[in-house]
């Protein structure tokens, strides 16, 4: 009887290991793919006295894929509609008389953060912003390439401190130099019992900029141009008048109320070009928002107040639904939530020029309506 059950457990025992492997085995790459994404469609209206009234239909799609490539290391890719030649916009326009919309590589990179060294991530490709931003400084659909090294650690309970090194490729030339941008960035969050506060502090450094400006004024580049600048003796413009250090300070606060969904977060920027040649060279942000709306029935208010002097940044990669740099602006924006991954969202702009080259422009107050529906899967 013994021999029997010995003889039983000898032949079963490679089989319960091989399972117990294949258990424990992760699951194929392709089993961990997440998909997710918008769809917005909406409705513009500008409305400016002494100028014709523009209305105009809009959409917007963004798919992403995410996939965990190992324990590791992750791949992020999202293909968006807009114009190819906006960096800071996803929207496309309805027009051209039906013809086919482009969609475009949007974000491609790979995120590596090792476990045995949990704090370090260093990333490569097209990818968002991995330090905290405001649309004072880079639009929130702006996508940089090149890479980032972050690391993040608690020094105690509550707290947790965040650098980053940013660098990026802004254009590639064969027989000149380059044009790049780098950045880096010091964060710290705190949390205050059920609070939260935010600090940052972060550095954009550019080279080779009027690359940019001379992109903007005829070249591949569709972002506005409203830096001051320098023109050659046939008036076409050669770069920029001033270069760009943006030093951008942000600290943002989120208290918690007792209702779950309905926070109120406050947050104040102050940015300013240390290379600039005038004394237009600074810029302030508000931002005052109530609820964190995802389930059926509810909602947000959000007001945004900007400040955005000329040579502050350049303005290539500024709000898109801002006239570039050089404003003052005031923003209204409320989102309800029909029902879960549906929302209508409404949005008013109110901008005007800060200084003209000459005083007896026109300079009333431009109003911009938003009316849209949005779709999150």
């Amino acid at each position: 009887m013994r021999r029997h059950l010995l003889l039983s457990l000898l032949i079963l025992t490679p089989w319960n290991t091989a399972f117990a492997q294949t258990a424990a085995a992760p699951a194929p790459w392709y089993e961990r793919i997440r998909f997710g994404g918008d769809f917005r469609s909406r409705y513009e209206g500008f409305y400016q006295d002494d100028t014709q009234t523009r209305n105009r239909v809009r959409l917007r799609l963004r798919v992403r894929l995410d996939t965990e490539i190992n324990e590791d290391a992750g791949l992020h890719i999202q293909i968006a509609s807009g114009d190819p030649g906006t960096p800071v916009s996803t929207n496309q326009t309805f027009t051209d008389f039906f013809q086919p919309k482009p969609i475009s590589l949007d974000r491609a990179y790979v995120a590596y953060n090792p476990k045995a060294a949990s704090a370090l991530t260093l990333g490569l490709g097209k990818f968002n912003a991995p330090q905290t931003t405001t649309q004072l400084v880079f639009d929130d659909d702006l996508n940089f390439e090149g890479g980032w090294e972050q690391v993040s650690w608690k020094p105690r309970e509550g707290t947790e401190v965040t650098l980053i090194g940013l660098q990026t490729a802004l254009n590639e030339r064969s027989v000149s130099e380059d044009s790049y941008m780098l950045g880096g960035a010091g964060e710290v969050n705190v949390a205050v019992g059920r609070h939260n506060v935010l600090l940052s502090a972060a550095n954009y450094s550019w080279g080779n900029e009027d690359q940019i400006a001379v992109a903007s004024a005829g070249g591949p580049l569709a972002s506005i141009l409203t830096n001051s600048v320098r023109r050659g003796p046939t008036g076409t413009v050669i770069g920029y008048a001033s270069q760009f250090n943006v030093v951008d300070l942000i600290a943002e606060g989120t208290l918690r109320t007792s209702r779950a969904a309905y926070p109120l977060r406050l947050l104040f920027e102050f940015a300013r070009n240390t290379q600039a040649t005038t004394d237009r060279d600074s810029g302030l942000w508000f931002e005052v928002a109530y609820g964190a709306p995802r389930a059926t029935g509810t909602w947000s208010a959000e007001y945004v107040h900007g400040w955005s002097e000329q040579d502050v940044t350049p303005s290539a990669f500024v709000h898109s639904d801002l006239p570039g740099t050089n404003v003052r602006s005031h923003i209204l924006e409320t989102s309800y939530v029909l029902k879960t991954g549906f929302s209508i969202d409404t949005t008013v702009h109110f901008t005007k020029r800060l200084f003209l080259e000459r005083p007896t422009d026109p300079n009333a107050w431009l109003t911009r309506l938003h009316l849209g529906a949005v779709v999150r899967f």
